[in-house]
């Protein structure tokens, strides 16, 4: 049975890189079976990421659901801006998103506009695969192609990724920042509505007293 991880396999081992440490302190612990059948009883603190990610990778290859399921969240959670970045788009299509069953190419290209440039498009290309994301496959080929492009870029495009990075990590601070005064005045407004209601009863109180 062909998984979404079998579209991934050249880059597996990076993607469970991406989620190393969630491997060590999460999985892992939680995961006697896995270890057992791959690792016998060998202490957790002595194994590698050299010899946990092949194991990873073949169970996820052989379609192991529960450990595919516990990537994607993982993974998706590591890269919040990715998916905030296609909750927006997506949701000016259809609101309740998650029902959607096609995108045509018209509104593919308006979800991705800009993405690549902001998040790489490994990262794109990724995040489109493991969300199962329903764009045609025209546009599944091309999201695949501009990922396998990066995968070998020159190293002398290093300074530029980085400075995409850079400028990526500053909008994204930026983004919660923002989300996060949002929050907080919010609150703000409903604790002095709720102030104010309770001064009037107080007073409704004292009338009814006196």
């Amino acid at each position: 049975m062909e998984t979404k991880f079998n579209l991934l396999q050249p880059w597996l081992h990076e993607i469970l890189e991406s989620i190393r440490r969630d491997i060590r302190t999460d999985y892992l612990p939680a995961s006697a079976t896995f270890c057992r059948t791959h690792f016998g009883n060998r202490p957790l603190n002595r194994l590698t990421m050299e010899e946990i990610k092949p194991a990873l990778a073949k169970e996820l290859l052989e379609g192991n659901q529960d450990l595919a399921d516990w990537v994607v969240n993982r993974w998706v959670f590591k890269h919040g801006e990715v998916y905030s970045h296609f909750a927006e788009r997506l949701e000016t299509i259809r609101p309740d998103f998650a029902t959607l069953e096609a995108l045509n190419e018209a509104e593919s290209a308006q979800i991705l506009a800009g993405a690549k440039e902001a998040f790489g498009a490994k990262s794109v290309y990724f995040f489109s695969v493991l969300n199962d994301v329903v764009f045609p496959p025209s546009v599944i080929q091309q999201l695949r192609q501009a990922a396998e492009a990066e995968k070998v870029a020159p190293a002398n495009a290093i300074p530029q990724v980085d400075a995409v990075a850079d400028e990526r990590h500053r909008k994204e601070m930026a983004r919660l920042e923002e989300k996060y005064q949002q929050k907080i005045a919010g609150i703000m407004t409903k604790y002095t509505k709720d102030v104010e209601a309770l001064k009037t009863q107080v007073r409704a109180l004292q009338k009814r007293l006196g």
